[in-house]
């Protein structure tokens, strides 16, 4: 038991104050990213002052999304610090990461495509939920906006999912309403 003791007081001698600072990068790291992301909606849902269904909506997708990839890079680079810390070299981690990132870049492209259109459509409010819209040759209500798709319905009544990566003009029949 004293063994134990001792070996636990070592540790927090050596590296107490890094595993401090690796700590309050973690915690404040995140109550920062959360901060700025509400400040953002704030400021997006004060700057419209007409029906904000849609654009809170909007606002806290993007906000949903921005924190969790934040949360992502702040996990990776506290695990890189604490691998570091007991001596691991992250070097190669880092390349194989690199390789492995770019490999997956290649083989995904077509679904990263299709989120930063889909990123694009709600940021520039392209249309929304409910738009009467024409894209390319498909016309319809707008059924749902993914990250990857949109789905339009027609006055048939059939169901079009379109990648969002595809869409190039977009005519919106119902913006003109809103106003």
């Amino acid at each position: 038991m004293e063994q134990i003791q001792e070996f636990i007081i070592n540790i927090i001698k050596i590296y107490g104050a890094s595993v401090f600072w690796i700590a309050a990068l973690f915690f404040g790291g995140r109550i920062v990213l959360k901060k700025i992301v509400k400040r953002m909606i704030k400021l997006v849902e004060d700057e419209d002052r007409g029906d904000s269904s849609d654009l809170k909506k909007r606002s806290q997708t993007l906000g949903s999304i921005i924190i969790t990839t934040g949360n992502i890079i702040i996990y990776v680079v506290v695990f890189l610090m604490v691998l570091k810390l007991f001596g691991v070299d992250i070097t190669p981690i880092l390349a194989g990461v690199g390789i492995i990132g770019l490999a997956v870049g290649f083989g995904a492209q077509s679904i990263v495509k299709d989120f930063v259109s889909g990123l694009f459509v709600l940021i520039e409010n392209q249309y929304c939920i409910g738009d009467r819209v024409k894209i390319g040759t498909f016309e319809g209500r707008v059924q749902k906006i993914t990250m990857r798709s949109t789905v339009l319905q027609d006055d048939e009544g059939k169901t079009f999912y379109i990648s969002n990566g595809l869409i190039k003009d977009v005519i919106n029949f119902s913006q003109g309403d809103k106003k």
